[in-house]
């Protein structure tokens, strides 16, 4: 890990999310699967996702550590739900739901997905970012909606943490993102999708993760305090 902890350029990841929706008509008539339209509120909640993880990694939070699971959980939260908690109340059977598969679910909770993170602790980041998200978006997927949307979060909590800028969807990176993400979403995780069909996505999400990446996204650095 660096010694110094980094923060999100949320201007600039506003403007670049603003840019995809204003051309995500255009970037849906190229993808192997369309997407849902990329709405005010999506893109609106997609933000505060953001803005709650730049919270997170200014104090240094690892959203893997077992006492900090239910931040990861909250993103999800976000993303769909918004971060209002007035707003939440029209989601609590959706939220108690999610909470319930996010810890206990079968082949698919955060605890396995904890396992493996620390299993390849000692990878590079880009393949412990890869990793993660693949497992999350494979079936069965981690939560019931919204994982590709928390896992680009969780993607770049990864990188940040260890210096590089997060993972922010882009005009160019749309299409590359997307396909290999429907691909991911496609695959079960049984003998044939862990063994065969997941790691050859992995790998090829790892190579496109460390080609795409921009530090305009990311800002200042911060001292961590002797002690």
């Amino acid at each position: 890990m660096p010694k110094d902890k980094f923060r999100l350029n949320l201007e600039e990841i506003e403007w670049s999310l603003r840019n995809v929706q204003e051309n995500f008509a255009k970037i849906n008539d190229t993808l192997l699967m369309r997407r849902e339209v990329l709405e005010d509120v999506i893109l609106e909640n997609m933000l505060a996702g953001y803005i709650y993880l730049d919270k997170h990694l200014t104090k240094g939070s690892s959203l893997l550590n077992k006492h900090e699971l239910n931040h990861l959980l909250e993103l999800n939260h976000i993303v769909l739900c918004g971060p209002d908690p007035k707003q939440r109340k029209d989601f609590e059977h959706h939220i108690k739901v999610t909470t319930e598969r996010f810890y206990n679910q079968d082949k698919c909770s955060i605890g396995l997905i904890k396992k493996w993170a620390k299993k390849h602790k000692h990878d590079s980041p880009w393949i412990q970012a890869a990793g993660v998200y693949v497992m999350l978006i494979s079936q069965p997927q981690l939560f019931l909606e919204g994982n590709h949307r928390t896992g680009a979060l969780l993607m770049s909590h990864i990188l940040v943490r260890n210096g590089f800028p997060p993972f922010v969807l882009t005009v160019d990176n749309a299409k590359p993102y997307f396909d290999p993400s429907t691909l991911a979403k496609q695959t079960n995780k049984d003998f044939l999708g862990v063994y065969y069909k997941l790691p050859k996505v992995k790998r090829n999400f790892c190579t496109f993760l460390e080609a795409q990446a921009n530090f305009d996204f990311l800002n200042t650095k911060i001292k961590k305090s002797k002690r």
